[in-house]
């Protein structure tokens, strides 16, 4: 059915669906899920220690014989001066939420994600079929996997990190548009001026380079699967999609929030991590951006809330979560993965074959 075998061949996959490899709410389960249904489910890695990442990829394998995806950071976005602190209204502020919540001292800054070298090497050492970076990828890093035997894909967000990619010797890459949900991958340019929509973004970058590319961005069912591969994409990679799903690890608060939110309740921010993320906006979001104070640097202004994040999940309490989410959310639907995919899968046929009869 599928018009372009590209990407199905070269991951070994069904369907050329990605579900998004989202840090946090990515895990076994869903992933298993995912590529048992014929898409390439895929574990955000970023946050797992190497050890703990080790046994998640087991736990992976326990569930599926096919192929998945394991995502990283770049290396680089790990270095940060450890001696950075809140700026004076920042740092009264985040007391006096911690106040609030009966939670002590705020955090000092430090390390969120990796070490890089060490989470890279448990998945060459187990053969993970599929890594994919976020952020850029560096040459070394990428003949590192796929001299292990592993594909590597990689987001781009404009034309020139595409290209950049393709040169680091990326197998695929993933165009992300200004609609995705979660961190913006740019890694080459200010972030506002590589905050390209999918349908703009895509056809420029299938231009643009000769490896396949991956549409992301806004895609949440077979009307944004068709429109991205008559924009030239060889597949798509969908992650508010994915969140409602109940496998996937969202809190009920969080879940609540995408059940009910529209495309202009979401915004790109650095008020939850210090990089543009596109999340439903809340009370957190709201009052730091606010305060129009120096933010943190990534991830230290991350780092700073990890203790008000964790008390926001005891409570249930939404306005202060990281609540990622793309412009597509108002389409997002709550169905079993298996279930989802099966639906995705029959009305793209569907649909392909309505356009086909003009």
């Amino acid at each position: 059915m599928w018009p372009d075998r590209t990407v199905i061949d070269l991951l070994e996959i069904e369907h050329p669906i990605i579900q998004a490899p989202m840090a946090g709410v990515t895990n076994p389960v869903i992933v298993a899920a995912v590529s048992n249904a014929g898409g390439l489910g895929s574990f955000g890695a970023a946050g797992t220690p190497p050890q703990k990442l080790r046994e998640t990829v087991s736990a992976i394998r326990d569930q599926t014989e096919r192929p998945f995806n394991v995502n990283l950071f770049a290396a680089h976005t790990e270095d940060f001066d450890r001696k950075t602190r809140p700026g004076p209204r920042l740092a009264k502020q985040l007391a006096a939420y911690h106040a609030e919540f009966g939670l002590g001292d705020v955090p000092t800054p430090g390390p969120m994600f990796g070490p890089f070298d060490e989470q890279l090497d448990v998945l060459v050492e187990e053969q993970v079929p599929v890594v994919s970076f976020h952020f850029g990828a560096a040459p070394a890093a990428v003949e590192k996997v796929r001299k292990g035997g592993a594909k590597v894909l990689c987001s781009a967000t404009t034309v020139a990190e595409a290209k950049t990619l393709e040169q680091a010797g990326v197998d695929v890459v993933i165009a992300q548009g200004g609609e995705a949900g979660g961190h913006r991958g740019t890694f080459s340019i200010d972030w506002e001026r590589a905050l390209i929509g999918t349908i703009a973004l895509v056809p420029q970058v299938v231009d643009a380079v000769k490896v396949p590319v991956i549409a992301a961005g806004g895609i949440m069912d077979a009307r944004g699967i068709v429109a991205s591969l008559v924009l030239g994409a060889s597949g798509v990679q969908m992650g508010t999609a994915f969140l409602g799903c109940p496998e996937m690890s969202v809190l009920d608060a969080w879940r609540c929030e995408l059940l009910r939110a529209a495309a202009e309740d979401t915004s790109v921010t650095k008020a939850v991590s210090g990089r543009p993320a596109r999340a439903i906006r809340n009370r957190y979001i709201e009052e730091i951006e606010a305060l129009n104070d120096a933010l943190l640097p990534y991830p230290a202004q991350y780092s700073v809330s990890r203790e008000l994040r964790a008390s926001a999940a005891d409570r249930d309490d939404a306005g202060f979560m990281s609540m990622w989410a793309g412009q597509g959310v108002g389409l997002i639907r709550s169905q079993p993965t298996g279930e989802f995919m099966r639906d995705l899968v029959a009305s793209t046929r569907d649909l392909m074959a309505r356009l086909a009869e003009g």
